[in-house]
């Protein structure tokens, strides 16, 4: 069975941000790996992003300066 790669991408979205991952996270295929990208973020994005530090099929990534 092959391997899904998500990406989530995100700036400044704390409003939709937990809603999103939960979403991917709840699917009933569960053979994926998801990756959050915080694009240097100034709200509080990256501390809900933070809050799935432990889970194994998430990944964090950040960008320092916003592209």
């Amino acid at each position: 069975m092959k391997k899904l790669l998500v990406i989530i991408p995100f700036y400044n979205v704390e409003k939709y941000l937990e809603e999103a991952i939960e979403g991917i996270l709840q699917q009933t295929y569960q053979n994926f790996h998801l990756v959050l990208v915080d694009d240097a973020s100034t709200d509080n994005s990256r501390k809900i992003a933070e809050q799935y530090k432990g889970n194994n099929k998430v990944s964090l990534l950040y960008n320092i300066k916003n592209k």
